[in-house]
Protein backbone atom coordinates (compact mmCIF):
# COMPACT_ATOMS: atom_id res chain seq x y z
CA UNK A 1 0.00 0.00 0.00
CA UNK A 2 1.25 3.14 -0.91
CA UNK A 3 -0.12 6.82 -0.15
CA UNK A 4 1.06 10.16 0.53
CA UNK A 5 0.30 13.05 2.06
CA UNK A 6 0.96 16.94 1.92
CA UNK A 7 1.35 19.81 4.64
CA UNK A 8 2.59 23.46 4.23
CA UNK A 9 5.16 24.27 5.92
CA UNK A 10 4.80 26.29 9.41
CA UNK A 11 8.40 25.90 10.26
CA UNK A 12 11.57 26.63 9.03
CA UNK A 13 12.62 24.07 6.74
CA UNK A 14 15.32 23.23 8.02
CA UNK A 15 14.11 22.66 11.44
CA UNK A 16 11.31 20.23 10.17
CA UNK A 17 14.23 18.31 8.79
CA UNK A 18 15.52 17.30 11.92
CA UNK A 19 12.28 17.00 13.73
CA UNK A 20 12.10 14.05 11.00
CA UNK A 21 15.49 12.73 11.79
CA UNK A 22 14.55 12.29 15.11
CA UNK A 23 13.93 8.25 15.41
CA UNK A 24 12.23 8.57 18.58
CA UNK A 25 9.51 10.20 16.45
CA UNK A 26 9.43 8.00 13.60
CA UNK A 27 9.15 4.82 15.88
CA UNK A 28 6.23 6.09 17.94
CA UNK A 29 4.29 7.23 14.66
CA UNK A 30 5.38 5.01 12.03
CA UNK A 31 6.94 1.72 14.18
CA UNK A 32 10.48 2.45 13.13
CA UNK A 33 12.85 0.13 14.89
CA UNK A 34 16.55 1.91 14.70
CA UNK A 35 18.56 4.00 16.99
CA UNK A 36 16.75 5.29 20.00
CA UNK A 37 18.67 8.69 20.22
CA UNK A 38 20.32 11.38 17.80
CA UNK A 39 18.86 12.06 14.54
CA UNK A 40 19.29 9.63 11.29
CA UNK A 41 21.83 9.91 9.26
CA UNK A 42 22.75 8.56 5.78
CA UNK A 43 23.82 4.55 5.38
CA UNK A 44 22.31 3.85 8.39
CA UNK A 45 20.09 0.23 8.59
CA UNK A 46 16.74 0.22 10.25
CA UNK A 47 13.55 -1.58 9.98
CA UNK A 48 10.53 -0.09 9.50
CA UNK A 49 7.58 -1.94 10.60
CA UNK A 50 9.56 -4.95 11.05
CA UNK A 51 10.80 -4.55 7.32
CA UNK A 52 14.50 -4.06 6.31
CA UNK A 53 15.32 -0.75 5.23
CA UNK A 54 18.21 1.66 4.80
CA UNK A 55 18.39 5.49 5.27
CA UNK A 56 19.08 6.52 2.04
CA UNK A 57 19.10 10.38 2.56
CA UNK A 58 18.94 12.51 6.23
CA UNK A 59 19.40 16.00 5.84
CA UNK A 60 18.29 19.39 5.04
CA UNK A 61 16.24 17.91 2.12
CA UNK A 62 14.33 15.66 4.64
CA UNK A 63 14.87 12.06 5.08
CA UNK A 64 14.25 8.77 2.83
CA UNK A 65 13.88 5.27 4.18
CA UNK A 66 14.64 2.55 1.34
CA UNK A 67 13.38 -1.32 2.12
CA UNK A 68 12.24 -3.99 -0.80
CA UNK A 69 8.71 -4.79 1.27
CA UNK A 70 8.76 -0.60 2.84
CA UNK A 71 9.77 2.76 2.23
CA UNK A 72 9.24 6.12 3.54
CA UNK A 73 10.00 9.45 2.26
CA UNK A 74 9.63 13.25 3.59
CA UNK A 75 11.08 15.64 1.09
CA UNK A 76 10.97 19.30 2.55
CA UNK A 77 10.74 22.01 -0.18
CA UNK A 78 8.55 24.56 -2.43
CA UNK A 79 6.58 25.71 1.23
CA UNK A 80 5.73 21.88 2.10
CA UNK A 81 6.59 18.49 3.13
CA UNK A 82 5.03 15.43 1.08
CA UNK A 83 5.14 11.96 3.28
CA UNK A 84 5.22 9.29 1.09
CA UNK A 85 4.63 5.56 3.06
CA UNK A 86 4.89 2.14 1.14
CA UNK A 87 3.95 -0.54 3.53
CA UNK A 88 2.00 -3.67 3.76
CA UNK A 89 -1.14 -3.91 5.55
CA UNK A 90 -3.72 -1.06 6.55
CA UNK A 91 -3.48 2.15 8.66
CA UNK A 92 -0.39 4.00 6.62
CA UNK A 93 -2.70 7.25 5.75
CA UNK A 94 -3.91 7.73 9.80
CA UNK A 95 -0.12 6.95 10.58
CA UNK A 96 1.27 9.35 7.91
CA UNK A 97 -1.04 12.12 9.24
CA UNK A 98 -0.67 11.73 12.46
CA UNK A 99 3.41 11.53 11.59
CA UNK A 100 2.69 15.01 10.10
CA UNK A 101 1.24 16.82 13.17
CA UNK A 102 3.74 15.33 15.19
CA UNK A 103 6.79 16.96 13.18
CA UNK A 104 4.83 20.24 13.19
CA UNK A 105 4.66 19.99 16.92
CA UNK A 106 8.08 19.44 17.17
CA UNK A 107 9.57 21.05 15.02
CA UNK A 108 7.94 24.32 16.92
CA UNK A 109 9.45 23.35 20.18
CA UNK A 110 12.92 23.01 18.24
CA UNK A 111 12.35 26.42 16.93
CA UNK A 112 12.38 28.21 20.47
CA UNK A 113 15.48 26.20 21.87
CA UNK A 114 18.78 27.77 22.37
CA UNK A 115 20.73 27.70 19.45
CA UNK A 116 24.35 26.33 19.35
CA UNK A 117 26.63 27.23 15.70
CA UNK A 118 29.30 24.91 14.46
CA UNK A 119 32.15 25.79 11.80
CA UNK A 120 33.13 23.43 8.62
CA UNK A 121 36.04 26.05 8.05
CA UNK A 122 36.86 24.67 4.27
CA UNK A 123 40.49 24.68 2.18
CA UNK A 124 40.00 22.87 -1.18
CA UNK A 125 38.26 19.64 -0.44
CA UNK A 126 39.68 19.71 3.18
CA UNK A 127 37.57 20.77 6.24
CA UNK A 128 39.29 21.26 9.92
CA UNK A 129 37.95 19.36 12.67
CA UNK A 130 38.84 20.12 16.50
CA UNK A 131 39.54 17.53 19.43
CA UNK A 132 37.56 17.06 22.81
CA UNK A 133 39.99 17.69 26.05
CA UNK A 134 36.94 18.06 28.02
CA UNK A 135 34.43 16.46 29.30
CA UNK A 136 36.02 13.12 30.33
CA UNK A 137 32.81 11.28 28.20
CA UNK A 138 34.03 13.28 25.05
CA UNK A 139 37.36 13.25 25.69
CA UNK A 140 39.07 12.14 22.09
CA UNK A 141 35.91 12.80 20.10
CA UNK A 142 36.03 15.06 17.21
CA UNK A 143 33.88 18.25 16.27
CA UNK A 144 33.56 21.51 14.65
CA UNK A 145 34.16 24.58 15.94
CA UNK A 146 31.55 26.65 17.76
CA UNK A 147 29.38 27.57 20.86
CA UNK A 148 26.31 29.41 21.92
CA UNK A 149 24.89 32.11 20.11
CA UNK A 150 24.70 35.09 22.51
CA UNK A 151 22.07 37.42 23.24
CA UNK A 152 21.66 40.40 20.60
CA UNK A 153 24.13 38.22 18.59
CA UNK A 154 23.61 36.65 14.90
CA UNK A 155 24.63 33.62 14.44
CA UNK A 156 27.05 34.38 11.47
CA UNK A 157 28.54 36.64 14.46
CA UNK A 158 28.69 33.70 16.97
CA UNK A 159 30.77 31.88 14.50
CA UNK A 160 33.21 34.38 13.43
CA UNK A 161 33.55 34.65 17.39
CA UNK A 162 33.93 31.19 17.85
CA UNK A 163 36.75 30.70 15.41
CA UNK A 164 38.79 33.88 17.12
CA UNK A 165 38.36 32.14 20.49
CA UNK A 166 38.81 28.39 19.75
CA UNK A 167 41.30 28.35 17.11
CA UNK A 168 42.64 31.87 16.73
CA UNK A 169 41.84 32.69 13.46
CA UNK A 170 39.19 35.11 11.30
CA UNK A 171 36.95 33.90 9.03
CA UNK A 172 34.52 33.95 6.10
CA UNK A 173 30.91 32.75 7.22
CA UNK A 174 29.51 31.55 3.39
CA UNK A 175 26.07 29.47 4.87
CA UNK A 176 24.23 26.78 6.30
CA UNK A 177 25.08 23.33 5.98
CA UNK A 178 22.64 20.33 6.49
CA UNK A 179 19.87 20.29 8.90
CA UNK A 180 19.17 21.55 12.43
CA UNK A 181 20.92 19.21 14.57
CA UNK A 182 19.50 18.30 17.86
CA UNK A 183 21.84 18.37 21.15
CA UNK A 184 21.36 15.84 24.09
CA UNK A 185 20.19 18.30 26.31
CA UNK A 186 17.86 19.63 23.80
CA UNK A 187 19.68 22.94 22.14
CA UNK A 188 19.58 23.10 18.54
CA UNK A 189 23.09 23.08 16.39
CA UNK A 190 23.35 24.72 13.09
CA UNK A 191 26.48 24.40 11.24
CA UNK A 192 27.89 27.09 8.62
CA UNK A 193 30.59 26.54 6.22
CA UNK A 194 33.24 29.29 6.05
CA UNK A 195 36.61 30.38 4.52
CA UNK A 196 39.85 31.00 6.15
CA UNK A 197 40.77 34.63 6.25
CA UNK A 198 43.96 34.85 8.28
CA UNK A 199 45.60 33.41 10.78
CA UNK A 200 46.78 29.18 11.77
CA UNK A 201 44.38 27.30 13.07
CA UNK A 202 45.34 26.33 16.54
CA UNK A 203 44.03 24.12 19.78
CA UNK A 204 43.28 26.81 22.07
CA UNK A 205 40.84 25.10 24.02
CA UNK A 206 40.64 21.85 22.35
CA UNK A 207 43.86 18.91 22.38
CA UNK A 208 44.06 18.78 18.73
CA UNK A 209 42.95 20.43 15.53
CA UNK A 210 42.99 18.44 12.15
CA UNK A 211 42.62 19.13 8.29
CA UNK A 212 40.77 16.27 6.88
CA UNK A 213 39.87 15.19 3.33
CA UNK A 214 36.02 13.94 2.40
CA UNK A 215 37.65 9.95 2.38
CA UNK A 216 39.09 10.64 5.92
CA UNK A 217 35.36 12.08 7.70
CA UNK A 218 34.19 8.29 8.38
CA UNK A 219 36.97 7.40 10.13
CA UNK A 220 37.43 9.87 12.98
CA UNK A 221 34.95 9.00 16.40
CA UNK A 222 32.71 12.50 16.08
CA UNK A 223 30.52 13.52 18.41
CA UNK A 224 26.89 12.52 17.78
CA UNK A 225 25.76 15.21 15.96
CA UNK A 226 28.28 16.54 14.41
CA UNK A 227 28.55 12.83 12.87
CA UNK A 228 24.84 13.57 11.34
CA UNK A 229 26.77 15.98 9.00
CA UNK A 230 29.07 13.82 7.50
CA UNK A 231 27.33 12.81 4.10
CA UNK A 232 26.40 16.10 3.40
CA UNK A 233 29.49 17.43 3.81
CA UNK A 234 31.20 14.86 2.16
CA UNK A 235 29.27 15.89 -1.11
CA UNK A 236 29.84 19.54 -0.07
CA UNK A 237 33.73 18.88 -0.42
CA UNK A 238 33.97 16.54 -3.38
CA UNK A 239 31.77 19.09 -5.00
CA UNK A 240 34.41 22.07 -4.68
Amino acid sequence: MIVSHRVALDAPARTVAAALAEPWLLRERLGLDGPDTGQLWAGQSVRLRRRTARVDLADERGVVLAGRSAGFAALVGDGQVTYTLRVPGRGAEESLAWLAEGVRQRATRLGEAPVVVGTAIMDGQRVLTQQRDRPIADAGRWEFPGGRVEPGESEPDAVVRECAEELGVRVQVDGRIGPDLVLANGWVLRIYAAELLSGRPRAVEHRAVRWIGPDDLAGLDWLPADRVLLPRLRESLVGR
